[in-house]
């Protein structure tokens, strides 16, 4: 007796099925690894992990090489949690504007990425993988600032510029939030203010009008 189209077709749900099931697990877990570090666990263990996710602990080895790539996973569910969430500053804005509103950009985002963003350089003193993975970050950060300030950059001689961006970068970064945040014991409104005076005292006189000769 011949097999019927919805007999053929019948083994492939379960498969996607079984597709959607392994993805799903691999979300818990990575949102485990992020549960743990944003309650304060510094170094979670495999076993901590599965534990939390509420599966075996051989389903962690099951769905991820290693811890690094679960960190992997874990770093795309804040990308796509946090950086969505950034919004376009027209460098049309004064100067001012485009301060404050960068710098709040940075303080939330920091704030959210700051207990998986420790975990990572902690790994990544280990793990190229991992290191390239924040160099690239810290990239797309600086490129961004440099882009947002770029009409500012434009009034500065050819060889200044990037003695400009460099301090820019350093004013903007995620290692300069944590040194507020965690060395110097700044709250976050007081850490956002500190960064805004950074960033004006960098590019204030840059947007300075010119000023004219005594009469």
């Amino acid at each position: 007796m011949s097999l019927g189209a919805d007999e053929v077709t019948r083994p492939a749900p379960a498969v996607d099925g079984r597709t959607a099931r392994g993805e799903r697990t691999r979300r818990a877990l990575a949102q485990a690894l992020i549960d743990l570090l944003e309650e304060g666990d510094p170094q979670p263990t495999a076993r901590r992990v599965a534990e939390r996710a509420g599966v075996s602990l051989r389903s962690v080895f099951h769905h991820f090489e290693n811890l690094e790539t679960l960190l992997g996973a874990a770093v795309a569910i804040q990308s796509e949690r946090h950086w969505g969430l950034i919004r376009s500053i027209p460098v049309n804005l004064p100067v001012e504007v485009r301060i404050s509103r960068l710098v709040e950009e940075r303080a939330g985002l920091f704030e959210a990425i700051s207990p998986v963003r420790r975990y990572g350089v902690r790994a990544g003193a280990g793990s190229p993988a991992i290191g390239k993975m924040i160099a690239s970050t810290r990239q797309v950060l600086r490129l961004r600032a440099q882009a947002i300030f770029a009409p500012e950059f434009e009034t500065l001689p050819a060889d200044e510029v990037l003695t400009h961006q460099d301090a820019l970068d350093v004013a903007t970064s995620w290692e300069t939030w944590e040194q507020l945040r965690q060395y110097s014991g700044c709250s976050p409104e007081s850490a956002r203010r500190a960064m805004e005076l950074l960033l004006t005292s960098i590019l204030a006189p840059l947007a300075a009008p010119p000023t004219g000769g005594r009469a």
